[in-house]
């Protein structure tokens, strides 16, 4: 990852998911960021011109909040990520794709900093767990 997550931060988590699908068809779902909310419960609204590439820059809304992204990895396809500033917190947001013989482990890591970041680690912690259930739904589906 060209950015690294801060262990460290007020609010941070990681965790992980095996999806019983090719790690191309999950980097896929996952960097259609378009389509993100026809697949994502939280997210309402996702807009990013053209295709995922670093430095490219997006917004969307989840939880009633607007966020502006900026890509910083985008290695098809095992990573993924991409930093967010939301009011006065900054995000990181990681995503590894490890292939296991037909399914992926999918392992996501995310740090908030800023203020009052702290408060969010148990909204951080339910919405990482809720987003893999829902790429895990999404990526194996039948094509």
């Amino acid at each position: 990852m060209k950015i690294e997550v801060n262990k460290t931060a007020p609010a941070y988590h990681e965790t992980q998911i095996l999806i019983h699908a090719p790690a191309a068809k999950v980097y896929k779902v996952l960097s259609a960021v378009n389509h993100w909310p026809q697949w994502q419960n939280d997210v309402t609204d996702a807009h990013l011109e053209g295709s995922v590439a670093p430095g490219k820059q997006f917004v969307w809304k989840a939880r009633g909040f607007k966020i502006k992204s900026e890509i910083h990895t985008a290695s098809p396809p095992s990573e993924l990520g991409w930093t967010g500033k939301m009011l006065w917190i900054k995000a990181i947001h990681n995503w590894t794709l490890i292939a296991e013989g037909r399914s992926t482990r999918v392992v996501v890591q995310e740090s908030l900093n800023g203020f009052l970041a702290g408060l969010m680690q148990k909204t951080l912690t339910k919405g990482m767990a809720q987003n893999l259930y829902e790429l895990k739904l999404e990526a194996e589906k039948p094509d």
